[in-house]
């Protein structure tokens, strides 16, 4: 019988979800809120994980502005188990930090990473990816794995996998070419004709000794200063850890193949409001969506309609539209160009508009 003692998962719950302004929003963004069900969408990744791995070993990874409102919403997970960064510098840090924590409560620990604001339909189908990927790692220690998702549309706002070889059949596994983050439009549609592309959906296993070592590999600072501000608590230590934008693109791989997991379970990673609409669209078989105050429509398509005021929304021959109203904010978007919100953002904070972020 496999042993799966040393199985642990840590859910990432440290992203400000710009891209949804202005119903995610700095104080309160989209892993704490409710989008698709009555539960927040963090409540609804540790659910996902019941079963598959011990209770005990289910963490969260959170920046100190946001570890209150997460032990506010998660009660089951105990204060121990939350791993937080005092500054956020990038996800390298964060794992980092993360992988160094257990690692020294379980040296044998393989960590199952995800992300917490995410929309997953197949919980037993995601728990099958999971128990794969636990392991394969558990057979192949050098390894860091992947679980891709066969993408079902060009995407400019996701990162992309690129697959080489078949490493194993049962379960299928691929050896991994390279990652590239979100690339043209034009690129993603010949990705999706190639059939040789995954979307990366964040989640990765991997020994905690082996990311560990990984980083020590690409830059030693990474390790010595996260091991300095866990020993002595001093936030000074943390800020010297270098920023790293991305915890994959930093690993050798040569020295710690990548391997892809192939997943069955349907996936949103709501990044975008062009992201939403196209999963409540599936769930209300309408591609005209509408969720909170009155709306009143007349020959408008492929809209998504979002309030949380009484206010009545008005639509007339509109297509392709997503009106979010918030009690301070409105916004009014063309979905084709919802890259742009940053741009938006980058506008409020060079006029002082901060209250709104």
């Amino acid at each position: 019988m496999t042993d799966t003692s040393h199985r642990y998962a840590v859910v990432v719950a440290g992203g400000q979800g710009t891209r949804l302004w202005p119903l995610s929003r700095r104080n309160l963004p989209k892993q704490m809120q409710k989008f698709v069900s009555d539960k927040t969408l963090i409540d609804e990744t540790v659910d996902r994980l019941k079963g598959a791995v011990k209770p005990e070993n289910i963490f969260v990874s959170t920046s100190g502005e946001y570890a209150a409102k997460i032990k506010e919403l998660l009660p089951s997970i105990p204060a121990e188990n939350i791993i937080v960064e005092p500054v956020t510098r990038g996800t390298s840090a964060a794992f980092a930090l993360f992988a160094s924590t257990i690692y020294r409560r379980d040296p044998e620990a393989v960590i199952f990473s995800l992300a917490s604001d995410h929309a997953v339909t197949g919980s037993d189908e995601f728990q099958t990816a999971m128990h794969e990927t636990y392991g394969f790692i558990e057979e192949h220690s050098n390894n860091i794995a992947l679980v891709g998702i066969k993408p079902s549309r060009p995407d400019a706002g996701l990162g992309y996998i690129k697959i080489d070889e078949v490493f194993q059949e049962d379960p299928l596994v691929y050896t991994v070419e390279k990652y590239v983050e979100k690339p043209s439009l034009a690129v993603a549609k010949s990705y999706l004709k190639t059939g040789e592309y995954y979307w990366n959906a964040a989640y990765y296993c991997f020994k905690a000794k082996t990311l560990i070592e990984a980083y020590k590999d690409a830059d030693p600072e990474i390790i010595k200063w996260t091991d300095e501000f866990i020993d002595s608590g001093d936030v000074e230590a943390f800020m010297k850890v270098p920023v790293k934008l991305h915890e994959i693109e930093i690993i050798d791989s040569k020295k710690y193949p990548l391997a892809l997991i192939p997943a069955d379970f349907k996936w949103s990673d709501i990044g975008n409001w062009q992201a939403l609409h196209n999963l409540l669209a599936e769930f209300d078989g309408n591609d005209m969506v509408h969720q909170g105050g009155e709306h009143i429509d007349v020959d408008s398509a492929n809209c998504l309609v979002m309030s949380t005021d009484d206010r009545l929304i008005a639509t007339v021959g509109l297509d392709n539209i997503a009106i979010i109203s918030t009690d301070d904010a409105l916004l009014v978007l063309n979905k084709d160009n919802d890259q742009d919100i940053k741009k938006v953002l980058e506008s409020m904070k060079s006029k002082g508009l901060n209250n709104y972020l």
